[in-house]
């Protein structure tokens, strides 16, 4: 294990904080797949890079600790494919579900109280490489593992409620169009309002991607296709087309080396290349949509975004460049409601996850590589990036900057804090009789209508979810504003 510098000694304050040092991206894009590394590659190349960013690669050797978050991929233990030179390092693999804040944070903190000397974030995806194998029938296996990681962070409770699984709600895009349908209700939005709102602001994504060199997709989209599916930009979930949703069939990979102060000034990093860990601030209370008494809302981003003010003494809007997870238009939308921003400046420094790229479980990754890239570059401004995990389930900050903070970097968790101001619903799988359509969407399949979705309120405050694939029904709710209509339902089953 590399010695950490003065672990059990007396330091000063900034001596312990944790720095990033090296940041890295890296990413592919082969039509034959045979020719592209498989994921595990990916990211050991991301790590490399990392290293080289900080100026030595002996950081891969003398690491304590690797952080993976899980991945669609299947190495049992990915540690030995991404980091094959350091046999002693410890290995740590977060589920999905797990925020990938909390693996920063954890990196953070142990740095910071010296548990650990460095620490090695990473994560990607070769999920383009999988798609063209699945095209060309071509064959592109990924290695096997052997083994297990020394830990692994599990989710404790799951997201979705087993009626949103069985009656066809665990895909997210419709999930997050019913959560901007209740939004727009509540914002008191016209529908062609609120659909012109959503082609603005990934309007806006699309501009700052093109100026984002590791951006997967560079390409100019014209503003109207935001507005109007077609062939090529199917609906997917109304109000969202293909265009609006996060782009996971990426090869792209992202890797953090975070060590002290301490160290990277006796390791002789150059004091321009650190970038100060000031406060990582996380809720990570599951309330699944339909359960949640206000859902066009997420209380627990509003207590963040209070304990950020604790320990920072700076609101959201004082930070001079954000990174706001961009799955999909709503987390975009309820993020800037509850953390007090305004639509008139950029949320994004890498170009949102339909332009930049969404890796699976790994974008919050790629956003602090390219937010580090960025405060070098304007060392005396403050970055803020966020993390959301599930359907706006949990949420995450992390505050980062060239200057060291004021108070020591603190891990902070205020899911009970959330607990105490979210309102939460029983859900009725049973319900029978007529209740009042809190949010819908419709569901498309190859651009044809195929289902038609509310949560709808029974008159006692029950919730229920059904659902029809009446060809009428779904052309009125395609054409007309079902918030708040009186519907009939019989289980799972919209009667109309």
């Amino acid at each position: 294990m590399f010695p950490y510098l003065g672990r059990y000694s007396p330091m000063t304050f900034e001596s312990n904080a944790p720095v990033i040092v090296g940041a890295a991206v890296t990413q592919q894009r082969f039509d034959d797949p045979r020719d592209a590394a498989e994921a595990g590659l990916l990211m050991r190349t991301a790590l490399e890079r990392a290293a080289d960013d900080a100026g030595s690669r002996r950081f891969l050797e003398i690491a304590d600790l690797l952080l993976t978050p899980q991945g669609t991929w299947r190495y049992t233990n990915p540690s030995t494919i991404v980091a094959p030179w350091n046999p002693a390092l410890r290995s740590v693999v977060a589920d999905t579900g797990v925020l990938q804040q909390t693996l920063i944070a954890r990196a953070c903190a142990m740095v910071a109280d010296g548990s650990a000397g460095v620490v090695m974030v990473c994560g990607g995806e070769a999920k383009f490489r999988t798609l063209r194998t699945q095209i060309t029938g071509l064959d592109a296996p990924d290695s096997v593992t052997i083994g297990a990681p020394d830990e692994r962070l599990v989710r404790p409770t799951e997201i979705l409620t087993q009626s949103e699984i069985e009656r066809g709600l665990v895909v997210p895009a419709r999930q997050y169009a019913m959560i901007d349908t209740a939004l727009r209700r509540a914002q008191s939005l016209s529908i062609p309002d609120h659909i012109d709102t959503l082609a603005s602001r990934w309007s806006d994504f699309n501009r700052i991607a093109q100026t984002n060199p590791d951006a997967w997709t560079r390409t100019p989209v014209d503003r109207a296709r935001f507005v109007d599916a077609d062939v090529s930009n199917p609906m997917l979930s109304w109000p969202y087309t293909k265009l609006h949703c996060s782009q996971w069939n990426v090869d792209q990979a992202a890797a953090l080396i975070i060590c002290s102060a301490a160290t990277a000034r006796t390791l002789g990093i150059a004091r321009e290349r650190w970038v100060f860990a000031h406060v990582g601030v996380e809720s990570n209370l599951t309330v699944p949509l339909p359960r949640r008494v206000e859902m066009h809302r997420s209380p627990a981003v509003a207590v963040v975004a209070d304990a950020l003010r604790r320990q920072c003494g700076l609101a959201p809007a004082d930070f001079d460049h954000v990174d706001i997870y961009s799955c999909f238009p709503a987390a975009v939308r309820v993020q800037v409601a509850e953390l007090g921003l305004t639509d008139e400046r950029p949320l994004t420094v890498t170009g949102g996850m339909t332009f930049a790229g969404g890796p699976f479980n790994n974008y919050t990754l790629q956003a602090t590589v390219k937010m580090v890239q960025v405060l070098r570059s304007d060392s005396g401004a403050r970055g803020l990036v966020t993390n959301v995990s599930g359907m706006l389930t949990k949420f995450g900050v992390s505050v980062w900057s060239c200057s060291p903070p004021a108070r020591i970097f603190a891990a902070i968790d205020v899911s009970d804090e959330a607990a105490v101001v979210t309102g939460v619903a029983d859900v009725d799988p049973d319900y029978s009789g007529v209740a009042r359509a809190l949010t819908y969407t419709v569901a498309f399949d190859k651009g044809d209508p195929v289902r038609g979705f509310v949560i709808a309120e029974a008159p006692d405050g029950r919730r229920c979810i059904a659902s029809c694939d009446d060809a009428d029904v779904m052309s009125d709710m395609l054409t007309n504003d079902w918030c708040d209509r009186a519907v009939e339902v019989n289980g799972p089953t919209l009667v109309g």
